[in-house]
């Protein structure tokens, strides 16, 4: 199984298991990151005002694992890079997302996928919490 894994502002680990598509974006009464799932939200415990209500959207397409920024504000990256065709108010086009691959939602706030089986080390863990946007 993959995951989205992100450090939360109080030091939390926090794992979201990619079963079904998600979707990565602010609260509707705060600026606390959440991912939404199907009949769920789950709190990435990060505030970040630079993370659009509905940011970008993960999804699995033919056994791959797929990033779509949905025309966010400020943006997503992709291991430092712009996603294809992103623009404010524009969506991106898809793009795999690759094992270890790191995603910076926003200005502020990053992630990172692991493919299959994984656990982090504390490295690892410092590595998503201390990358440069």
């Amino acid at each position: 199984m993959s995951y989205l894994i992100a450090k939360s502002d109080d030091g939390r680990n926090v794992a979201v298991p990619l079963r079904q598509p998600i979707e990565i974006g602010r609260g509707e009464k705060d600026f606390t990151v959440e991912v939404r799932t199907r009949g769920d939200t789950i709190s990435l415990g990060i505030s970040d005002a630079t993370v659009s209500r509905a940011h970008a959207r993960i999804y699995s397409e033919s056994g791959k694992l797929m990033l779509k920024d949905l025309g966010s504000k400020n943006g997503t990256l992709l291991n430092n890079e712009p996603l294809p065709g992103s623009q404010p108010g524009r969506e991106s086009k898809p793009v795999e997302i690759r094992e270890d691959s790191k995603i910076n939602f926003g200005l502020n706030t990053v992630v990172g996928i692991t493919l299959g089986e994984k656990t982090l080390t504390s490295v690892e863990w410092e590595k998503i919490k201390e990358s440069p946007s």
